[in-house]
């Protein structure tokens, strides 16, 4: 009988998990689009731009608000099934380590580095999800540019004419395995990105429920989550960075084709320096901070909804 209970427990968060990932990860993305596309642009042809309003004006005056939500439709399903992984792997996690916040309290709290390990978990999950969905965005997003900006998009004529069309036409190219190029750099993204979000969301929040002596996490109001969650996203972008430049590269380059990850880090050091792996990291935080804290604020709001049913 214990053991139905804790079956049926264990899926009901399980499935709070997933429906929250998914109605956070689809508010997130409508609303952090934009200013995803200009990061895109300016680590992709940050020659072509003053800097980062100068691409989003650029971008804008070239094709108006849709060339700023060009090839939404795939990071938006991606970021749905992003979130609902990410949730429900980092959920997945903290019970095989034996999290038990429903009866942590100030004087015995979950120690941090079961939040860790379960984060860097949850981005090892997330990163397969996600490399597809990043190699389409980020190749609709450099054409979209490149047409706004007068020039030609990857180097020839106007290539795909949706994301469908890009996924076709990867792989008639490459194969099934070509929609996963990235994948390392990717995986060097989300792995300490993910340590570092979720780490950082529970760090604040120990923060504030001990600053406010809240006697345990759920007792932390939930408008604090926007806080945290704000936090959290911009040492998700600060750490892994550098990785994601290179993944940006490896997916929409011709140069860096066929190149392994190492040998992308290396050319991209040579020719723009240290700087170029950080091209376009301003605006990526300055997005993360009100998006990450939108995101956490949302999640936490439909998990608390949910648990009426």
């Amino acid at each position: 009988m214990q053991a139905e209970l804790e079956c049926v427990e264990t899926f009901g968060s399980g499935t709070r998990d997933l429906l929250a990932g998914i109605i956070s990860g689809f508010v997130v993305k409508v609303v952090e689009y934009p200013l995803d596309t200009v990061k895109v642009l300016q680590q992709t042809m940050g020659d072509r731009y003053a800097g980062a309003w100068d691409c989003l004006s650029t971008t804008y005056r070239g094709g108006g608000v849709s060339a700023l939500y060009r090839g939404l439709l795939s990071p938006l399903l991606g970021s749905m099934a992003e979130c609902a992984t990410l949730f429900v792997s980092y959920g997945y996690m903290k019970q095989v380590l034996g999290v038990d916040e429903s009866t942590a309290t100030l004087s015995n709290p979950v120690p941090m580095w079961k939040y860790y390990v379960s984060g860097a978990w949850s981005g090892c999950c997330s990163a397969f999800v996600l490399t597809p969905v990043e190699l389409v965005k980020c190749r609709l997003q450099v054409q979209a540019g490149a047409e706004a900006a007068g020039g030609a998009a990857l180097g020839g004529a106007k290539l795909y004419k949706g994301p469908a069309d890009c996924v076709a036409q990867i792989i008639k190219a490459e194969g099934v395995q070509g929609l996963w190029r990235g994948n390392l750099g990717c995986l060097s993204r989300e792995i300490p990105g993910n340590l570092a979000w979720f780490g950082a969301y529970e760090l604040v929040l120990r923060g504030i429920q001990m600053s406010r002596g809240y006697e345990k996490k759920a007792d932390v109001p939930v408008a604090w989550s926007a806080l945290a969650g704000s936090c959290a996203g911009v040492c998700y972008w600060a750490v892994p960075f550098p990785a994601d430049t290179v993944k940006s590269k490896l997916q929409t380059d011709s140069r860096y084709f066929g190149k392994p990850y190492s040998e992308a880090f290396r050319m991209v050091v040579r020719e723009e320096g240290v700087g170029g792996l950080y091209r376009g990291v301003g605006i990526t935080c300055a997005r993360a901070a009100p998006a990450h804290g939108l995101l956490f604020f949302t999640y936490e709001i439909a998990d608390r909804w949910l648990r009426k049913f």
